[in-house]
């Protein structure tokens, strides 16, 4: 009789939720994708990831996407051989172990690249994670990151000339993964358009194309200042096939 009663009281108490439910180890595997290209790599500057619940808000992991970018070939072709994974053991992956005593829905915040943070997007995506069921499978939950990367190599930032000089521009521009253009490559140079703009003691001029030099791998222009004062230039790529957008910025002085 005791036993039969202590089971019932059991019982009842779980139902209730007196005893908390038991949590269980659930790996999360999240891989973030250029848009376009390759997936975002490194050892301590690549993609943040911050795993968060998405009602209450508390934080449940946090860390960095670890490893390369992947291979192209298998990446470009969506698969190889009827096998639609897109990563390999190799590629960048963050891996997060998570203890779950119920379902949780939770939003991952993917932040990159933060070797570039003037190109740095930010994306969120949220999910159900259930106790113990492992989010391992293919490339695991896969984020897709856009936008490019836009360097500004030339002028320096600050840089004295005087009225009259030429001054050269010159502009770096990759995917968000770091994969270079080129103008026979899988990323075509040609497909993406590079302008400046000039803004002159506050008024802007109108925007002026860049070319690409195959020899540097970069989009050169020349300009001419005539007016002295604080020059602001402002960079700007795009890339139409794939919606992808990048800018960056300098100020240079004219005396």
């Amino acid at each position: 009789m005791r036993t039969h009663l202590t089971r019932t009281f059991l019982a009842a108490a779980l139902l209730s939720g007196a005893f908390p439910a038991l949590a269980e180890s659930t790996q999360v595997d999240v891989r973030v994708l250029a848009r376009g290209a390759k997936f975002i790599g490194g050892y301590s500057d690549s993609a943040r990831v911050v795993l968060t619940d998405a009602d209450t808000g508390e934080v449940l992991a946090r860390g960095l996407t670890q490893g390369t970018t992947g291979d192209t070939q298998r990446i470009l072709a969506g698969g190889v051989d009827g096998d639609k994974r897109l990563s390999t053991p190799d590629s960048a992956v963050y891996r997060a172990t998570l203890d779950l005593a119920k379902p949780r829905r939770v939003t991952a915040t993917v932040t990159g690249p933060l070797s570039q943070p003037q190109a740095a997007t930010t994306v969120t995506s949220t999910q159900w994670l259930l106790p113990g069921r492992h989010v391992t499978q293919g490339d695991g939950w896969i984020l897709e990151l856009p936008g490019l990367v836009v360097d500004l190599v030339e002028p320096a930032a600050f840089q004295p000339t005087k009225a009259g000089t030429a001054l050269p521009l010159q502009a770096a521009v990759t995917m968000m993964c770091g994969c270079a253009l080129s103008e026979d490559g899988p990323w075509k140079a040609g497909a993406v358009e590079v302008d400046y703009q000039v803004t002159v003691n506050g008024k802007a001029q109108p925007l002026q194309r860049m070319r690409f030099d195959a020899a540097s791998g970069r989009y050169n222009a020349t300009m001419v200042p005539r007016d002295a004062g604080i020059h602001e230039i402002e960079v700007r790529a795009w890339d139409a096939a794939g919606g992808n957008a990048g800018v960056a910025h300098t100020t240079v002085f004219v005396r």
